[in-house]
């Protein structure tokens, strides 16, 4: 599950509670013949009563919770990043499998170990590892395709080459 889908999933059960904490009081309190609490209901009553659907504000609200349910859908059914992606296997019936994280830790290290990188970090995607390194010794632009070698390198030898694909990243960094 995605940040954005949890994110959003919390909201909504958040939103859910709270309006059926709220539905569940001002019920209780209609029971009990007192004044309501927060929501008027016995104005937004009338109200909804004179209302048709051929009225504007009420397509308009309508047509608003259809693009919501439409946008919820959406975000629910986007395919997210793999967790773990598929090594070719060396030995038949067992499936080998390394997980994205492990995958970016081996490639950051391999870009580590290109001369000049000073630090380097990894994200592993559904087709791309992008992977973003610093440098304080030369110029970005003679450390790029050395980096780009050593992560290629390290895909290979994985046997992610035709999986992932290497998109560097090199940045100049100031002394200290």
């Amino acid at each position: 599950m995605t940040v954005v889908n949890r994110v959003i999933a919390t909201l909504l059960a958040l939103t859910l509670l709270v309006g059926g904490l709220l539905a569940v009081v001002e019920i209780v309190l209609a029971a009990l013949d007192r004044p309501y609490w927060v929501v008027p209901h016995p104005r937004w009553s009338a109200w909804l009563a004179e209302q048709t659907f051929g009225d504007a504000i009420v397509r308009a609200v309508l047509i608003g919770l259809i693009v919501l349910g439409l946008l919820f859908l959406f975000v629910a059914l986007r395919r997210g990043k793999p967790g773990s992606l598929a090594l070719p296997g060396r030995t038949e019936g067992i499936r080998v499998t390394a997980t994205r994280r492990d995958i970016e830790r081996s490639v950051s290290t391999a870009a580590r170990r290109a001369d000049g990188v000073r630090s380097a970090r990894a994200k592993a995607g559904r087709r791309t590892v992008r992977v973003k390194t610093s440098t304080t010794l030369r110029s970005p632009q003679a450390l790029r395709e050395p980096v780009t070698a050593a992560v290629t390198d390290r895909l290979q030898e994985l046997g992610l080459a035709g999986v992932l694909r290497p998109r560097v990243t090199v940045s100049r960094e100031s002394a200290r």
